[in-house]
């Protein structure tokens, strides 16, 4: 999914369980983040503190995706929650464990894990955090956060069966205006398609475009049919009942979810259908700002980066992820300390990647006897 989901469609579904504008700013922001969090390192503060933090993305070229260890740390955990199932002979049974379901039992214990720990003081990034990956077992269903070659696809087809000629042609002329965007284009396929098939890269943004309706050849040869807004919707139910037994179990008010906020929601994912995931957020944000769900009128401020961000919250001057100045041993030398560093949402953030990726590797994917970190 991408940030129309996890940043648009999330606040709505924290607005919509009773999370005040704040709260769901949070949680929703929290979500997304992951995606963004594509630094790792450690800083040294001038007070002599210490603070080490880790990413919980790469982008799709960075050199780390060849590094299984990296490809265990950050897709398996944050982005393909291991369905745990072994469906095929002749192949490896712990690679087939990996890949992931919607709603698996794995993603069903890490979501348990979050209703339990949501009093931390890190919970609503908990939230946030966990939501993304629950939601991703939707849309990156049949895949699997390891580079192997049952994340290869041979064809792609589009709702009626024929190869996707009109997504193709949209490529086409979209790298046509820029040439850069050709050659970058020929090697992430080179690499992905044949000496990289990590998680859903060899089917491109397909499972993240939410009106989609597809299908494809997986590695065997079989055609698997995919139907985004179905499966959209589907995560979307599966959230809101996640979101009611967090307040129901931490005392806080249970509120009606409305049938017409369902609707909208089902009419928004089918017909808000531009290529790119900020024009799609960007929809999502006027509707929300028109009063078109029951919560009323609202909107949101992703508020990672800028002056008003978490960034600066944390840091004296640091605005942007591109702002961390780190030597070849990736630290960060002689920080000035803000007093404010304990509570801010960018330490409190990271606290929460840390607390569900142990969560995750080494308390919940144990009981399944997966050991992959």
């Amino acid at each position: 999914m991408q940030i129309d989901f996890h940043l648009g469609v999330t606040y709505v579904l924290a607005r919509m369980s009773g999370f005040s504008p704040y709260e769901a700013n949070t949680i929703a922001s929290s979500s997304q983040y992951v995606d963004d969090a594509v630094n790792s390192g450690t800083i040294f503060f001038e007070n002599r503190s210490v603070y080490e933090f880790r990413a919980s993305a790469h982008k799709m070229l960075d050199y780390r995706n060849f590094k299984e260890l990296a490809n265990h740390h950050v897709w398996i955990p944050f982005h393909f929650i291991p369905g745990n199932e072994v469906r095929d002979q002749g192949i490896d049974s712990l690679a087939q464990k990996l890949v992931c379901r919607p709603n698996s039992k794995i993603a069903q214990d890490v979501v348990h894990s979050c209703v339990t720990n949501f009093n931390k003081p890190f919970g609503y990034h908990l939230l946030g955090v966990t939501t993304h990956a629950f939601v991703d077992t939707w849309a990156h269903q049949g895949f699997a956060g390891i580079t192997h070659e049952l994340n290869k696809v041979s064809e792609i087809y589009d709702g009626e069966g024929a190869l996707d000629a009109d997504m193709m042609n949209y490529r086409k002329k979209f790298y046509r205006r820029n040439p850069f965007r050709r050659m970058y284009d020929w090697v992430l396929s080179f690499f992905v398609g044949e000496y990289n098939p990590i998680g859903h890269g060899t089917v491109l943004s397909y499972p993240d475009l939410p009106y989609l309706r597809w299908s494809y050849q997986d590695w065997q040869g079989r055609t698997i049919q995919r139907d985004n807004p179905s499966d959209y919707m589907q995560a979307i139910h599966h959230v809101l009942a996640f979101y009611q037994e967090v307040r129901k179990t931490h005392g806080l008010p249970v509120v009606k979810i409305f049938d017409e906020d369902l609707k909208k929601l089902k009419e928004l994912i089918q017909t808000i259908d531009n290529e790119e995931g900020e024009e799609r957020l960007q929809k999502w944000r006027e509707y929300i700002q028109c009063g078109s769900f029951q919560f009323g009128t609202d909107t949101w401020h992703y508020s990672v980066e800028g002056k008003d961000g978490w960034l600066s919250e944390a840091f004296e001057d640091i605005e942007t992820n591109d702002d961390f100045d780190f030597n070849s041993d990736l630290e960060l030398l002689n920080v000035p300390y803000k007093e404010e560093f304990l509570k801010s949402n960018w330490k409190l953030m990271h606290d929460a990647l840390l607390f569900y990726r142990f969560t995750v590797l080494h308390d919940v994917l144990p009981r399944y006897q997966i050991c992959v970190a």
